[in-house]
């Protein structure tokens, strides 16, 4: 039986969408062949395997240190941009990540004497350059075929999230004749959208695929969505990230309908579903006294995140700062719930397009908007005759991760 090797940067423990996407894609393309499935981890590895069927789960603890207990405690106290400085100086200087699953995966290989052949096929992840350098490395080693995937335009396209001038200048200047390097190199690149697809250099287009993100098909009953009768439950999944609290017209417009209307929050809650981590958001909501209106509740399993989603009323986003071309896994996500989805500021972009291609929710411009489209919401609620987004079965199917999986195994046995 054939071998694939899928690594990701990212471990369990951080509950990132990144790591849960590739295990879902490393789970499907297990019933074709055998896969092994390589993923850092910050903390010990109490067990070092796992096996199921044909996939192979091989964790790895990232090795410890100086640098990385520093960078790991940055991340978890939510510092995330002084994290950044601390991973780009790192690796400007020395050419490789503070946490770097290469030099953990070839230590594995000398320790249990695993060798990869031609015949082997290796799928890497971006983001994080160094996992692409390590596909890179493995195909020169043994001749493997590779895999690029892009969740992110890496060194082409928007400034990526967080980042800011001095910390993009450099990334795209010290990164982009290695990324070149790799996409060269590459037998299949695939990337979640036409809109990071087409930032690539001209000459890789052709060549590159999309295969979109999409919500877990197998892990959300559909027969449990339904409205919670005393509450309204206005939901945002996953982490905000501080480039998104630069406008704050939706916290502006919360106060004012809350206001306006006398809202009480017994009646109407405001949730951040795995967002604890942001300290921006906190002052926010404590800036705008939102606090008795608004839940954070921590990063946890998927299963875990989407039984929060079963009573929500409506979804939101919070748009990227400028960009167009993010549209984050979440989006699948709330559709499948097919509850309304709140923009609040248009973003001219992905999202925008994604809403209406769907009739799914509401687009504003402004906080007028959205205290008008709150209050329609709120009312129909409580009348019995709460907002629906009418998801058909076909368009439920292709917007799993399940029907993109299955795009992604006819490219594969076509290389």
């Amino acid at each position: 039986m054939k071998r694939i090797f899928v690594f990701s940067y990212h471990g369990k423990e951080t509950y990132q969408t990144g790591f849960n996407r590739l295990l879902s894609i490393a789970e499907s393309l297990s019933n074709s062949y055998e896969v092994h499935f390589v993923y850092g981890n910050r903390n010990k590895i109490e067990r070092p395997i796992k096996i199921k069927g044909n996939l192979i789960e091989i964790p790895l603890s990232y090795s410890p240190g100086f640098f990385h207990n520093a960078y790991k405690k940055l991340l978890d106290s939510g510092r995330r941009i002084v994290s950044k400085f601390l991973l780009a100086s790192y690796y400007l200087f020395t050419g490789k990540e503070i946490f770097d699953l290469g030099r953990e995966f070839n230590n594995y290989k000398k320790k249990t004497n695993i060798d990869l052949t031609k015949e082997d096929i290796i799928l890497v992840s971006f983001p994080s350059a160094a996992i692409h350098n390590l596909g890179y490395a493995l195909k020169q080693e043994f001749g493997c075929k590779l895999i690029l995937d892009y969740r992110d335009p890496g060194v082409f396209g928007y400034k990526l999230i967080e980042d800011n001038k001095i910390l993009s200048f450099l990334r795209k200047r010290f990164l982009k004749r290695k990324e070149l390097r790799n996409l060269r190199s590459a037998d299949l690149i695939i990337t979640i959208s036409e809109s990071i697809k087409n930032f690539f250099p001209e000459k890789f287009k052709d060549e590159i695929k999309v295969i979109r993100n999409g919500y877990d098909l197998k892990k959300i009953n559909f027969n449990l969505i339904k409205d919670h009768p005393h509450t309204f439950k206005l939901t945002y999944l996953g982490t905000v990230y501080n480039d998104q609290l630069v406008d704050t017209t939706f916290f502006a417009a919360l106060r004012k309908y809350i206001d306006l209307y006398v809202i009480q929050p017994q009646y109407f809650q405001v949730r951040f579903i795995g967002s604890s981590e942001s300290l921006r958001l906190k002052e926010i909501i404590k800036n705008f006294k939102l606090e008795p209106y608004t839940y954070i509740i921590k990063k946890m399993p998927l299963e875990q995140a989407y039984s929060e989603l079963y009573s929500t009323a409506m979804f939101f986003h919070l748009k990227y700062g400028d960009r167009k071309e993010i549209i984050t896994t979440k989006q699948y996500e709330y559709l499948a719930f097919q509850k309304p989805i709140l923009l609040p500021v248009n973003d001219h972009g992905d999202l925008e397009e994604s809403i209406k291609k769907y009739e799914a929710g509401f687009v504003c411009n402004s906080e007028n908007e959205v205290v008008k489209v709150l209050n329609n919401a709120f009312n129909k609620h409580f009348n019995s005759t709460p907002l629906r987004t009418k998801i058909t079965e076909e368009e439920l199917y292709e917007l799993s991760r399940q029907a993109q999986e299955e795009k992604l195994l006819k490219l594969i046995e076509s290389l």
